[in-house]
């Protein structure tokens, strides 16, 4: 999967996560699940806010924690946040209209 530069940035905020610039999809997988290792078994309602700060569906996650229990869980749910950002970033290019000079007097 190809990363886009906005999808670690904004993991990197959402997660405080020091992410380095130039890290390859399965690096941020493996960098992620140990983060999100450490905030279930530590925190988990920090945990709970990121999946709704990300907006990851509920029903992906609990699909993955059904269907897996191993370690191998932190990874698959790392890579739905991975997901969802990229979607996120890809909507938001897709349908955010720039702003235009040209239509000043029609703004209210």
């Amino acid at each position: 999967m190809q990363l886009l530069p906005e999808t670690t940035l904004q993991l990197a905020a959402d997660t405080s996560l020091a992410i380095p610039d130039h890290i390859t999809y399965e690096q941020l997988i493996t960098l992620l699940a140990a983060k999100l290792e450490t905030m279930i078994n530590q925190d988990f309602q920090q945990f709970v806010l990121l999946l709704y700060k990300i907006d990851v569906a509920e029903n992906k996650i609990r699909q993955v924690l059904a269907d897996d229990t191993t370690g191998e869980v932190y990874h698959k749910i790392a890579a739905l946040l991975i997901e969802r950002q990229q979607q996120k970033i890809i909507s938001r290019k897709t349908f955010t209209r720039p702003a235009s000079d040209d239509d000043e007097e029609e703004r209210w």
